[in-house]
């Protein structure tokens, strides 16, 4: 069997404040994880600002939501998902979004 690829995350930068990462929904995803910390690199797994999971998908999109915080051009988004696809969860590490 082969292993389950993650889907791209879309990054959205909301104004005047907050941000969404998501990925689209598809049979077998039972939660979407996300961890994130801005414009510091995580230095281990435990190291984030905000870590949450999402356990229902709507409008098609599996999505974290900050309302938040407020994001500057020049910002950087760092973070990781977790998937958890038919039972297991498979993860992607080191991603980075520049605003």
């Amino acid at each position: 069997s082969s292993a389950y690829n993650i889907p791209n995350a879309t990054v959205k930068v909301n104004v005047p404040r907050g941000f969404e990462v998501s990925i689209p929904d598809e049979p077998g995803i039972s939660l979407f994880a996300f961890h994130g910390k801005l414009n510091a690199e995580m230095d281990d797994l435990g190291d984030q600002t905000w870590a949450t999971d999402v356990v229902a998908a709507r409008h098609g999109r599996w999505t974290y939501r900050n309302r938040e915080q407020k994001l500057q051009p020049g910002d950087v988004l760092y973070y990781w998902i977790t998937v958890r696809y038919n039972g297991l969860d498979y993860h992607d590490y080191n991603l980075e979004y520049h605003v």
